[in-house]
């Protein structure tokens, strides 16, 4: 939910956006960054496997940005927001097939 609405927001206003949830992993933060965000916080991670955490998920980013050639995160952030997207409505579809997807009915209940 938050990449998504980040993915939206991106561009479209000069508040500084922050995604609180569910980023545990160098992917995890990447996949924000994509979408937007110019701040992941990692508190849960953080917790779980102590401040020497954040070396880890900064290695995994620095490999990644490495690997396709990005100097700075600027480069690449906010390239999959709905404001980069050529065709907007396509981002919307695709958020609107996710969502879909992720449905799960009572039990006993068919689509």
């Amino acid at each position: 939910m938050a990449m998504r609405w980040i993915a939206i927001l991106h561009g479209r206003t000069e508040l500084s956006l922050g995604a609180t949830t569910g980023i545990h992993t160098a992917e995890d933060a990447i996949k924000l960054l994509l979408a937007g965000t110019d701040a992941v916080h990692m508190a849960s991670a953080l917790l779980e496997h102590g401040p020497g955490h954040v070396r880890t998920v900064r290695l995994g980013l620095e490999e990644w940005m490495d690997e396709h050639s990005f100097e700075s995160v600027e480069e690449f952030r906010g390239r999959v927001s709905q404001i980069a997207i050529p065709d907007p409505s396509e981002f919307e579809r695709a958020n609107y097939i996710n969502i879909l997807d992720s449905y799960s009915f009572a039990p006993g209940v068919r689509a």
